[in-house]
């Protein structure tokens, strides 16, 4: 017999991982092997829901004095009944159903090449990333060197934070690769070096603004809300690849993330103002103009006009000496 119609057990991000074909009505949804459709949720009633067919074709979802009930997908309102139409999604414990009918609209076809092409989209992305953040934390160590330059004081510190950085995204990578079952390593590198990038644009503005309107506290402001925004933009970025949280739920673990580290911050901050100490403290370094860049002139003219300075101050000699008593 011909199924009229498929439940769908659903992830958090609405994907499918489950397709149960419904061939005849009702069709009862729980945790007991009795059940058309079995779900493994302890939050689900061993005979949870039951899906009736009525004379006129409709189809409606109803609780069975389950202990937690039936919930439309956009609501948390608990509900005694729900009436199905194709593409309607209901949650029961803490699974998401969707129903579908046999004719039920699909997305288009992907054209074959389209994945690959979007997998090497994005790690020309994170490469491309890498090296703009990679030359970033170069120029930003030549401009922090006061003493003689080499390459290998330009490139250890950016060598060892972009070490960190990858360890960091792989680590993240790893987190989906068993939460999501998917790896997602340059989309995590790219995460990551979006929000360096925002640090160092952050603290460029801020003391640029800090210096030119010294009565504005640009460092503490960006310190405390930019911060906190970029650092909260990072966590929602890498929980968007290593888990099957929606986005609000993603938006809220964020958030916490980064209040909970700015108040650390601020405690430590606040903590260590009452440290006296003599030594001044600069947010930046300003380095000055290497001397090959600096006009020059050549050593024949530098002793012509030396010559020429020599005669000039003898001739003042020349003319004082008569004036003196």
């Amino acid at each position: 017999m011909a199924p009229l119609g498929y439940l769908e057990i659903l992830d958090g991000k609405g994907s499918v991982l489950e397709r149960v074909a419904i061939d005849a009505f009702p069709v009862k949804i729980g945790r007991a092997y009795s059940n058309r459709v079995i779900l493994n949720d302890p939050y689900v009633c061993p005979v949870h829901l039951e899906i009736t067919l009525d004379g006129e074709g409709r189809l409606t979802a109803r609780d069975l004095d389950s202990v937690n009930g039936l919930r439309a997908d956009n609501t948390d309102q608990r509900v005694a009944s729900l009436e199905l139409h194709s593409g309607t999604q209901f949650r029961i414990g803490r699974s998401r159903l969707r129903y579908c009918s046999v004719d039920h609209p699909l997305a288009p076809t992907v054209i074959d090449g389209a994945g690959e092409s979007s997998r090497w989209s994005a790690a020309t992305l994170a490469c491309l990333s890498g090296a703009a953040v990679f030359l970033l934390l170069c120029l930003d160590s030549y401009l922090g060197i006061v003493e003689h330059v080499t390459a290998a004081k330009v490139v250890s510190e950016p060598l060892a934070t972009f070490s960190m950085l990858i360890i960091w995204s792989g680590l993240w990578s790893l987190a989906g690769r068993i939460v999501v079952n998917h790896f997602y390593f340059p989309r995590h590198v790219t995460v990551a070096c979006g929000a360096i990038v925002g640090f160092y644009v952050l603290t460029f503005v801020s003391e640029w603004l800090e210096f030119l309107f010294p009565i504005i506290p640009a460092l503490w402001i960006a310190g405390l809300l930019g911060t906190g925004v970029i650092l909260a933009a990072l966590v929602y970025g890498h929980l968007a690849f290593a888990s099957s949280l929606r986005r609000y739920s993603r938006f809220w673990a964020a958030l916490a993330v980064s209040v909970a580290v700015l108040g650390v911050s601020v405690i430590s901050d606040f903590a260590g103002r009452s440290k006296f100490s003599n030594v001044m403290e600069f947010s930046g370094v300003l380095k000055p103009i290497d001397a090959a860049w600096l006009p020059t002139i050549s050593i024949d003219q530098f002793i012509d006009d030396t010559q020429k300075l020599k005669r000039d101050l003898d001739a003042l000699a020349h003319k004082a000496k008569p004036a003196q008593p």
